[in-house]
């Protein structure tokens, strides 16, 4: 696929996958304000990231692996700042529940497949971050199913739904920044992916921990 048509089809991906963001926030009860606010900050986060990535911003900086890092994680930094400092937003997280949690999980998968739809990053990078996303994906798909089942508990959803994906990023992230971008510019239109969508993702991860401490905690009271 050429990278005008890739672009094309990863910021539609992204916008869909705001949108749920969007979706499952208002569900749990996200005010008007908030719900605007956050379309509003999802917006220029990708405008910004795309301007960047055009603009050979990474590229031109004198440690491109440091600034991309940073592009990466201080999002997720912000998001859990915005929980402690927003009323709203925070009791919005609390009321999302673990199904809530996987049902967003599962667009990992969505991801997986972008990595086969570009030939602007390694093949062998697109085998293992590919098929790390996809499996991520499917197993929360899994989890979900056997949850709303009642197959597992919630504490058990949490932790199957979640460790894939997060063994995931400990190796993708890791490969990502100490092999590829040592080899290749970080100014590709697919490192959307990790500036945008995985700092979402991530904090998704951590709201489903905090969430699983919570249940931990009511057990022993």
């Amino acid at each position: 696929m050429n990278e005008t048509d890739f672009t094309k089809l990863l910021i539609m991906a992204e916008v869909i996958f705001s949108i749920m963001v969007l979706f499952f926030m208002k569900k749990a009860g996200a005010k008007k304000s908030t719900l605007i606010n956050t379309s509003v900050i999802m917006i220029l986060w990708l405008s910004t990231v795309y301007y960047l990535i055009s603009d050979g911003f990474f590229s031109k900086s004198n440690i491109p692996q440091l600034t991309f890092s940073i592009g990466v994680f201080l999002p997720v930094l912000i998001i859990l700042i915005f929980q402690n400092i927003s009323q709203d937003f925070n009791k919005v997280i609390k009321n999302m529940t673990t199904s809530d949690f996987l049902n967003l999980q599962l667009y990992r998968a969505l991801f997986g497949v972008m990595f086969f739809l570009t030939a602007i990053i390694p093949p062998w990078f697109q085998y293992i971050g590919g098929l790390g996303d996809i499996a991520a994906g499917f197993a929360a798909i899994f989890t979900l199913h056997m949850f709303q089942n009642k197959k597992i508990d919630e504490q058990k959803a949490i932790i199957r739904g979640n460790i894939v994906g997060i063994l995931d990023f400990i190796v993708v992230l890791n490969l990502g920044l100490f092999l590829v971008l040592a080899e290749e510019s970080p100014d590709v239109i697919f490192n959307m992916i990790p500036l945008y969508v995985v700092p979402i993702f991530i904090s998704l991860h951590i709201f489903s921990f905090k969430r699983l401490k919570k249940l931990k905690k009511n057990i022993e009271l």
